[in-house]
């Protein structure tokens, strides 16, 4: 009598535990929404650019001063390549000057370079200020250290 229920039991057991696998497997869908999206609906979770939160920079001027490390001729004569660093900082970086402006630069050398902004995606980083400014002043400087001149660009 034992037998008898056994193979039943089993046969049971086995097609239960092949249903819960199947059904496993065979999830149900997730419940699907069709929602028409138009540009009025997303406005107001868009974010707002940048610039709409920018003063308007164009024009203002501020001065800064560089450390010279190297300078290397251009092939356009009118230019030559500076590489600068500031007081207290960690970014270096090379760029394109008129050689009207550092004309008796040389290597070594603390200078004060006073800038107008012709840009107002001006962000304060070396490359971003010889981008979006105009040079308008350049003069070499005896000062060092806390001395040297360090404005804000806004």
């Amino acid at each position: 009598m034992k037998k008898s229920i056994i193979i039943p039991m089993t046969i049971a057991i086995i097609f239960a535990s092949l249903g819960a696998f199947i059904g496993y497997l065979l999830k149900p869908e997730e419940k699907c929404v069709n929602v028409e999206i138009n540009n009025e609906d997303t406005k107001d979770d868009e974010p707002t650019p940048n610039n709409e939160n920018k003063k308007d920079l164009i024009g203002h001027t501020f001065t800064r001063t560089y450390y010279i490390n190297h300078i290397a001729p251009s092939n356009d004569f009118d230019y030559v390549y500076i590489t600068i660093r500031e007081f207290q900082a960690e970014e270096i970086e090379t760029v394109k000057v008129r050689r009207e402006m550092f004309e008796s630069a040389n290597v070594n050398e603390n200078w004060e370079v006073t800038f107008k902004i012709t840009n107002n995606d001006i962000e304060d980083n070396l490359k971003s200020i010889f981008n979006n400014t105009e040079v308008i002043k350049a003069e070499k400087t005896e000062k060092t250290g806390l001395e040297q001149v360090s404005d804000s660009i806004e």
